[in-house]
């Protein structure tokens, strides 16, 4: 049985899909919509590239002088080891002191708080109204995945939107819309999940819907896509529920408005629309969400026997008149599939499978990919994928920095051979305790070492580590720059941070990079 899997799945009686394959999609916001000095999103854009296309001060020659430009303790309660989620970062913000650009990060316990980017100074911080009839559980939930904490990173409508403002999915399972200035709640609370305690993933928001989805069952709350239309508060589910959703940046989104997520370990029957381990395309339309297309490895059985989920986020860009998106699981392999076709006729054959990249020791615990990829384009053309991984590689890349026990970023290009399309090795990073999703701006590619302990199973007495027991072996973090070229370190944050962090990651924008860390102490990097 996977570890990832939640408690047992209550039926729900989900919303009626609607809506036929290959419906007209509003045309998508391009995906670097935002202004220059601006996150609002996890992975920066609806397509999850992690690419901050926005003029940055950091490059490749200067990286070397980047320094703590501040550091902010405030006071977040923990939930089990959830502490912050990704921070946003969003420009003209509207204070008592004037337009300022503005740091937002969600805390574990509902806290929301607002900083100015310039200075670290909390501009304001509110605790999210709890809107469910079922009434808050104390404590923090049981072990170290279903936490009773907020663990979707919210998002911020665009900069052309009429009226800006953020939304968040707190641990009462509502969407709550949030004053930018005030932090106040400004219009009521759309119940999106259920139950509580469903532990969704990063929000999406293309064209006025939100999306999440939501991973391991927690709360007994079914893993599905949901979708909310916020022009007239409709909510969609998919179904049938799946096995768990669980990417740490939520679904990403094609060009097409294809809405594109992996699924982890459990039943499959293709006929009755149940597809663990493989990844799943849904469109949206007249409110309702149809699945359009699927992916699945020709050997998702042993993967689901072994634990060896299909776990991140994908990535999305487009090729050549289509979208391609690039998926990637605890087996440690990389996939390249077509919009137009995910997996050909039979649905296992994508356009590249890549050999085993990591996990030469079948370890479901701490090796393969996690969390999610990221993608950018030199400007040569060449594209580029980017993912974290635990663990020796097992492959050889052109360029490596030395044994990698702990794991850390890999690159590849995409490249064109004899008409078929492969991910080449590029560089392998030096080693990195549990390395965060990359970012890439300006041809430095950001990394945080988490420091977090990832071990599961307690080998000594049996059972599993207890959040408790996980978070006294972790170690500080660490903050990295690279060569996003060659992948040779620029910069390391050394011994200056003194916390770790878990399934959060990093932002970069207004030339400064920023993340949380668990003992509640926010930090921004960047040049003086």
């Amino acid at each position: 049985m996977s570890l990832h899997r939640g408690l047992s799945i209550r039926r729900l009686r989900v919303i009626q899909i609607v809506g036929v394959l290959g419906c007209a999609l509003l045309p998508l916001r391009p995906a670097h919509g935002q202004s220059t000095s601006e996150w609002l999103t996890s992975s920066v854009d609806p397509a999850r590239d992690a690419w901050q296309r926005g003029a940055s001060k950091i490059t490749t020659k200067n990286a070397r002088k980047l320094q703590l430009l501040w550091k902010t303790k405030v006071e977040s309660k923990t939930m089990g080891m959830q502490s912050f989620r990704e921070p946003l970062i969003v420009s003209g913000v509207k204070t008592g002191e004037g337009a300022r650009t503005v740091a937002v990060l969600a805390g574990a316990s509902n806290d929301v708080f607002a900083l100015d980017a310039e200075t670290g100074k909390v501009i304001w911080q509110t605790k999210l109204k709890w809107s469910s009839d079922k009434p808050q559980e104390p404590g923090e939930g049981a072990g170290f995945i279903c936490t009773n904490a907020l663990s979707a990173t919210p998002v911020v409508s665009p900069i052309d939107a009429p009226v800006r403002r953020l939304y968040v999915i707190a641990s009462d399972g509502y969407l709550h819309i949030v004053d930018l200035s005030t932090g106040s709640e400004s219009d009521p609370a759309i119940q999106v999940l259920p139950m509580p305690y469903g532990k969704a993933y990063g929000l999406n928001l293309v064209n006025n819907v939100v999306y999440t989805v939501t991973g391991q069952g927690c709360g007994g709350v079914p893993n599905a896509l949901y979708a909310v239309n916020l022009a007239n508060k409709k909510l969609s589910v998919s179904a049938p529920p799946q096995a768990g959703l669980w990417g740490t940046a939520g679904p990403a989104i094609g060009s097409d408005g294809t809405i594109y997520f992996e699924s982890g370990d459990g039943p499959y029957d293709a006929a009755a629309g149940k597809l663990s381990t493989s990844v799943m395309a849904f469109t949206f339309s007249n409110d309702g969400l149809t699945l359009k297309d699927y992916y699945s490895p020709s050997n998702h059985v042993w993967l689901t026997r072994r634990d060896l989920d299909m776990n991140v986020t994908p990535v999305v860009f487009p090729y050549k008149g289509r979208d391609l998106i690039v998926a990637s699981g605890k087996e440690g392999r990389y996939f390249v599939l077509d919009s137009k076709s995910m997996g050909g006729a039979d649905h296992l054959t994508p356009l590249f499978r890549s050999e085993l990249i990591s996990n030469k020791n079948v370890n479901f615990q701490k090796e393969g990919t996690w969390g999610s990829l990221a993608s950018w384009e030199d400007k040569k053309g060449t594209r580029w994928v980017l993912g974290p991984t635990g663990g020796e590689t097992a492959v050889k890349f052109s360029k490596s920095y030395g044994a990698t026990p702990n794991g850390g970023i890999v690159a590849f290009r995409l490249q064109e051979r004899d008409g078929k399309l492969q991910l080449e090795p590029a560089w392998a990073s030096r080693d990195m305790v549990t390395a965060e999703p990359p970012v890439i701006a300006n041809g430095v590619v950001f990394v945080l070492a988490a420091g977090e302990y990832t071990m599961q199973a307690n080998d000594a007495v049996g059972g599993l580590f207890s959040a408790e027991e996980r978070n006294k072996h972790s170690v500080p973090a660490k903050l990295y720059a690279l060569d996003a070229m060659t992948g040779k370190e620029l910069y390391s944050s050394g011994d200056q941070v003194t916390s770790f962090l878990h399934q959060a990651g990093l932002s970069v924008a207004d030339n400064k990079v920023m993340f949380g860390t668990f003992d509640g102490t926010i930090y921004c990097f960047g040049l003086k």
